[in-house]
């Protein structure tokens, strides 16, 4: 294997778990059992895709919420609802990337996301230290795109100037990590949020 300068990380279940117990609950609480259904089957299809792919603002996000659940929950009571669902980045996987970083590794974060669950994990999951340990952050709702589309594996490459051979990318999806594979890119599936920590020493 060609030595591994970039490691490119997914954000939940690699990062950050992924728990939607909290959020199915406060969902409910709301009003909006239509949307505990999709967590609890984790579709991603309908509303939950377009707000991935930043195609409706995160205030039609709750509008149509409130418009398909016949509720009058107000945009932050969704949005809390929501963040819910993510979990904290432990000490454990924090350290072990800020120690990536300083070791002269270059980090990216590649992530299906939304606004909402980004700027949750900005200001309160991660905090300024971690966010600025990536070199850059491709997020799909601001790129349009969503693995596991190759084409956004192709447009993270030609931005970045990464060579396939000299990159690792971590995720939990399989679907992701073939398209991933597909161009040349090293990978690692992480079955558990935090084997990547345990393997990564011994796939660079």
């Amino acid at each position: 294997m060609q030595s591994i300068k970039n490691i490119v990380f997914d954000l939940g279940g690699v990062l950050v778990g992924l728990d939607g117990s909290k959020s199915i609950e406060a969902y409910d609480k709301l009003g909006c059992q239509a949307v505990s259904k999709y967590i609890e089957e984790h579709r991603t299809e309908d509303l939950f895709y377009r707000i991935e792919l930043g195609l409706i603002s995160t205030h039609d996000y709750c509008e149509e919420i409130r418009q398909m659940t016949n509720t009058h929950a107000t945009d932050e009571e969704m949005i809390q609802a929501w963040n819910l669902l993510l979990t904290e980045l432990s000490t454990l996987r924090r350290e072990k990337l800020l120690s990536l970083r300083q070791q002269g590794y270059r980090l990216f974060l590649l992530s299906n996301t939304n606004d909402m669950h980004w700027q949750h994990c900005a200001s309160n999951l991660f905090g300024n230290e971690v966010v600025d340990a990536f070199d850059q952050i491709f997020l799909s709702y601001e790129m349009n795109l969503s693995k596991p589309d190759a084409a956004i594996f192709s447009a993270v490459i030609n931005e970045a100037n990464l060579l396939p051979s000299e990159t690792l990318f971590i995720d939990d999806n399989r679907q992701n990590i073939e398209a991933a594979a597909s161009l040349g890119i090293h990978t690692y599936l992480n079955t558990s949020i935090d084997n990547w920590v345990e393997e990564i020493d011994s796939l660079l």
